[in-house]
């Protein structure tokens, strides 16, 4: 028995998660597809992919008809794989100048490298807890997948976890984003 798109969206804006999980099992491959068109990085893209169905579960009161829900998956996962190919760019167009900087020998610049990892560890040490280990072990190379079975949480936390905790760090280290860029990805 197939219910009707009215039913349907009201049930999905009510909060019915069997209805979220049919709309997730119609648009999960095709957003998927499509966003390997601009990214051909499969981790990335899940990462992408599962971030925009998250915003359209929180943002579910806010749709009406099942073609804007499948408009923001798409329009959504394409600007995150544009703003990924932009951060990608400004990347590698600054980690030469990274490196130099790095490696020079001067003591002014290892005071200011000290100074720039003293900010950022402060920042950090600001997060709560959950977004401090999560922020930690990512940068100690962690995966999602490896964070959630540490932490004993799904990935999808971590990754909420990890959206919330760059945008803290983003506002705290304005200034810095190159680094946290070089640091992150973010």
């Amino acid at each position: 028995m197939t219910i009707s798109e009215d039913t349907l969206i009201k049930k999905f804006r009510a909060g019915n998660s069997m209805i979220f999980k049919e709309i997730f099992d119609r648009y999960y491959l095709p957003v998927k597809s499509y966003a390997f068109r601009y990214v051909e990085d499969d981790e990335v893209i899940e990462d992408f992919v599962q971030d925009a169905f998250l915003q359209v579960w929180e943002r579910r009161e806010h749709f009406f008809f099942v073609a804007a829900i499948k408009s923001f998956l798409y329009t959504s996962v394409r600007n995150a794989c544009l703003d990924h190919l932009r951060h990608q760019k400004v990347r590698r167009q600054h980690e030469p100048e990274l490196v130099l900087w790095l490696s020079e020998e001067g003591d002014e610049e290892f005071l200011l490298e000290d100074e720039v990892h003293a900010m950022v560890y402060e920042a950090i040490k600001d997060l709560s807890e959950q977004s401090r280990r999560v922020v930690i072990m990512t940068m100690d190379g962690a995966s999602n997948p490896e964070i959630a079975e540490q932490l004993g949480v799904s990935v999808n936390t971590v990754k909420t976890i990890k959206l919330r905790a760059y945008r803290v760090l983003r506002e705290r280290l304005k200034g810095l984003q190159w680094l946290l860029l070089l640091l992150f990805g973010v």
